[in-house]
């Protein structure tokens, strides 16, 4: 007969006696409280769960003995977790690791592992800086192994002091491990400090103090746990309920320490209870817990900032300053309200508050606007001094009250006023005159200064600094301008001769004088150029003073000429044969007469004899031509030649027949008597500056052929200047002004002594007339861009539209036309002088991308803009997914809440339990351990059944 083994029908027996209480029982925990009413009705340790999260609000098991509650830095942590920087709850940050890595604190929220807060105090100068670790960590190179599981908690060197707070428990033993960082490049300090204490409702106990320092009294230092896990115990059951801290103070170096495995147990003996169970720290389940949540059983709040019992939820003012919450940009702070640059400090405390890197008080002092970011202090040279305070705001040396230009560092002084600095402008003083050309650039009463004294023209009374004053020399006719041209004074009286009524001061009137320029001369009454002084026959008329004086004729008259009736050379008074008829005077009857000259012998009444003085057989008194000299006897009356006399001929130079004291051209040189130099000499004919010298040889003989050789027939020097105005006659020949002509001079622009047209550089600017662009204007010689207007005078040379100045400055070539400033922004103001290169509206000091209209912020510093950017703050959360999912996305540290890790936020995610990294609470369900214990009883029963057999 076959039986069923007796170990399997008792298992079957305990499986259903198993299961009846969950049917009948009221109490199935036995905890004292009824099914109805109790949250965990299979679960003696607890019975209440507020916010019905699965986690007890508390965990008490009588007479139980085991694992209160445990950590191992196991559990996903979510996006929202907080790290308070000064512990104040105000000024909290979100911090997060390195890519793919956990965030750095955590709230517990699966209900598996203890929670934790993670505090950080900076003491040193560093502080915290990228690259610093706080947080889970997985680094299996640096432990090896994990004492529990693939995780651990990290601390690292961060200038400053870390703490680690873990939830609040109750137990009676405390275990955890500890690793520190050793090897190269890891050394302690000894201010370097671990301090590990429990701190309880009674007293905190401190269960571990180390150092950087070495020896007993510090356990050993850092060194006695470096490299290796190390485990501790310690018995907490006096001092209540409290939380466990780690605390580390280090500088900013390379070490780290490690945390991992810790567990709390409870000390009772005998077989209590036990659960799994993790005591709920946030019982309304609102993220706070409830040691720190004002509202610990209303989910809907949590804090109360004002104190005044109105959650800050529902209340609109939560700081109580005066301004709501939805105005104040720091609703928990009584203190402030306005973060105008959003930096997290308010404007009250901010020293400044528009963060444009000037602080407040300096904008109020410098003029700009404290609360605006685009106001800044002008700040011209760029010397770190505002233009609201500097003196000098340009930086050129010249302070601005005496700077017409207080911006402009390459001009100061505007000598003209006409808004053209006299760096730039031609003509400082405006006078009309090229700096260039005026001796005194910055006067407009003056431009030369001709004798170089230093004392303008204008001003001067003696411009040629010949010591004789101008309006002196303009009366006297010299040039005021020329110190080589002086005022005439031939009698050295000190009054110049065209002032002087008697130049040669002889005391003859210049008016009255022949000869006002000699003072040894002043009569001429010849008129032929010899004074009398020195003329031996001053009358002219061919008899010497000495002569006339003799003789008894007037010596100044030429009309009074001594008698010498036979023309013997010796005067009647003086002859002893007047008539030269051979009769001496006392015994002639007409001792005056001549034979031939009928007038007087019928005057004198004598009885001529009948003669024919040229035997040619005709009577004198019916030859018309006595002498036969072929001039008529009434010709040479009329002419005064003797008609009786052969030798006694009418003076003819010209020999045509027509006497010269008759012939209107003596000389038949074609220049009448009157304009005739010498009206007896065809060589010379015109005198046409009236300095005694004829202009030239004419070369024309009486038959107004060329003569073959003038200088033979006259003893004159010819005039080489003609006209007298100081210039060769060859000299105007080559130089094409008329030698006849004093008022037309050669050219000389340049005054160097060589006339234009023989001058090789005309304007004497030093460039040859060839190569030079302005040959007749000395200030200019190039015309780099052909325009017409020279360099000089041109504010732009090359015709590139950029002046020349701003080219200079620029760094371009002014003088190359292909070569122009870089203008970016195309503003017409350089790069290196422009502070928006591409003209965007943000300062290159500022804009990352400065040369980049569409660009100026890189948020993440990833090389790419934000406004190409489509993920601005790196944290690899799309930016169009968090302006919809309600995080900053400007902010790494901001993202979306996304409990379920499915990378859908939880504002748009319909399932918040799809995702990888959503943990459900599958164990709670009532009687689960029972099912389990029992099936597990009854595989064991089966075992033993079937070994028996």
């Amino acid at each position: 007969m076959t039986s069923t083994p007796k170990p399997l029908v008792l298992l079957i027996a305990l499986l259903m006696v198993s299961w009846v209480p969950n049917v009948m029982a009221t109490d199935s925990d036995g905890d004292g409280v009824n099914d109805s009413a109790d949250d965990f009705p299979n679960d003696p340790c607890a019975d209440t769960d507020t916010d019905g999260d699965g986690m007890p609000d508390t965990i008490s098991c009588p007479g139980s003995s085991g694992t209160v509650a445990y950590t191992s830095f196991e559990d996903p942590f979510t996006n929202g977790s907080k790290y308070f920087d000064t512990g104040d709850g105000l000024s909290d940050y979100f911090l997060w690791n390195n890519v793919d890595e956990p965030h750095v604190a955590h709230n517990q929220t699966t209900g598996n592992e203890m929670g934790f807060t993670m505090f950080y105090t900076s003491t040193g100068s560093v502080g915290l800086t990228d690259g610093d670790y706080f947080g889970t960590a997985n680094y299996a190179g640096t432990v090896g192994n994990y004492t529990d599981g693939t995780q651990g908690y990290q601390m690292g060197d961060v200038d400053g002091i870390s703490t680690l707070t873990l939830d609040d428990v109750t137990a009676d033993f405390v275990t955890f491990d500890i690793f520190v960082q050793g090897g190269s490049g890891n050394s302690y300090e000894a201010a370097d400090n671990l301090i590990i204490r429990f701190v309880g409702s009674s007293s905190t106990v401190e269960l571990l103090n180390v150092s950087g320092a070495t020896g007993s009294s510090n356990n050993g230092g850092f060194i006695s746990y470096m490299g290796i896990w190390t485990s501790f115990s310690s018995n907490i059951s006096s001092l209540g309920q409290g939380n466990l801290e780690f605390e580390l103070n280090c500088n900013s170096q390379s070490e780290s320490v490690y945390f991992d495995n810790v567990t709390f147990t409870s000390a009772n003996s005998g077989s209590g209870t036990t659960t799994t169970l993790i005591e709920d720290d946030d019982d309304d389940n609102d993220g706070y817990l409830d040691v720190n949540d004002a509202f610990p059983l209303d989910a809907s709040e949590w804090a109360d900032n004002d104190g005044d019992g109105i959650g800050d939820n529902a209340d609109a003012d939560d700081d109580n300053d005066g301004v709501d919450d939805s105005a104040d940009d720091f609703p928990l702070d009584p203190n402030e309200d306005t973060d105008t640059d959003g930096d997290g400090i308010g404007n009250n405390a901010d020293d400044d508050d528009d963060g444009d890197s000037y602080s407040d008080s300096l904008e109020n002092d410098c003029g700009s606007d404290p609360v605006d970011a685009t106001s800044i202090p002008a700040d011209t040279d760029s010397d770190g001094t505002c233009d609201g305070l500097d003196s000098d705001d340009d930086g050129d040396g010249i302070d601005d009250s005496n700077d017409a230009f207080p911006l402009d560092p390459n001009e100061d002084t505007d000598t003209d006023g006409d808004g053209v600095g006299n760096n730039a402008d031609t003509d400082d003083d405006g006078d009309g005159v090229d700096d260039s050309a005026d001796a005194f650039p910055l006067d407009a009463n003056e431009d030369t200064d001709t004798d170089g004294d230093g004392q303008g023209d204008n001003s001067d009374n003696d411009d040629d600094g010949d010591g004789h004053l101008d309006q002196y020399e303009q009366d006297c006719g010299s040039d005021p301008l020329d110190v080589n041209d002086v005022p005439v004074d031939s009698d050295g009286d000190g009054t110049c001769d065209a002032l002087d009524v008697d130049d040669d001061g002889d005391g003859v009137i210049n008016s009255e004088d022949a000869f006002p320029l000699d003072p040894y001369e002043w009569n001429d009454t010849d008129g032929d150029g010899i004074g009398g002084n020195a003329d031996l026959d001053d009358d002219g008329d061919g008899y010497s003073d000495s002569v006339e004086n003799q003789c008894g004729s007037d010596q100044w008259d030429w009309m009074s000429v001594p008698s010498d009736t036979d023309n013997d050379g010796t005067c009647n008074s003086l002859d002893e044969d007047d008539d030269g008829d051979g009769v001496n005077d006392v015994d002639d009857m007409c001792s005056n007469t001549l034979p031939e000259d009928y007038n007087n012998i019928y005057a004198n009444g004598c009885a001529p004899s009948q003669t024919d003085t040229d035997s040619d057989g005709i009577t004198n008194d019916e030859d018309t031509d006595d002498d036969d000299d072929d001039w008529s006897d009434d010709d040479e009356i009329t002419c005064g030649s003797n008609p009786l006399s052969e030798t006694s001929a009418p003076d003819d130079y010209d020999e045509d027949m027509i006497c010269d004291s008759m012939d209107l051209d003596a000389d038949a040189d074609g220049v009448g008597n009157e304009e005739d130099f010498d009206p007896l000499d065809v060589c010379v004919s015109t005198d046409t500056d009236g300095d005694g010298l004829p202009d030239d040889y004419t070369g024309i003989d009486i038959l107004g052929q060329p003569e073959d050789d003038c200088s033979s027939k006259t003893n004159y020097i010819v005039d080489d200047d003609d006209d007298g105005d100081g210039y060769t006659d060859q000299y105007e020949l080559d130089c094409g002004s008329d030698s006849l002509d004093t008022t037309s001079i050669p050219s000389d622009m340049d005054n160097d002594g060589t006339c234009d047209t023989l001058d090789s550089d005309k304007d004497g600017d030093g460039i040859d007339n060839s190569v030079d662009a302005f040959p007749n204007d000395s200030s200019e010689s190039l015309d780099t861009d052909s325009d017409g207007e020279g360099d000089n005078s041109d504010n732009d040379d090359d015709g590139d539209g950029w002046p020349d100045y701003i080219e200079d400055n620029c760094g371009s070539d002014s003088m190359d036309s292909t070569l122009v400033p870089d203008d970016l922004d195309d503003d017409g103001m350089c790069d290196n002088q422009d502070p928006d290169d591409d003209g965007d509206g943000f300062g290159d000091d500022i804009d990352v991308f400065p040369d980049n209209p569409n660009e100026w912020l890189d948020t993440d510093i990833d090389g790419l803009g934000d406004n190409e950017d489509n993920d601005d703050d790196g944290d690899g959360w799309l930016d169009t997914s968090e302006d919809s999912c309600g995080s900053d996305s400007m902010d790494s540290t901001s993202v979306p809440n996304d409990i379920d890790g499915d990378e859908i936020c939880d504002e748009l995610d319909s399932d918040n339990t799809d995702g990888p990294e959503y943990v459900s609470d599958d164990n709670n369900t009532p009687g689960f351990g029972l099912v389990l214990a029992t099936l597990a009883m009854l595989g064991a029963a089966m075992i033993v059944g079937r070994r028996r057999q």
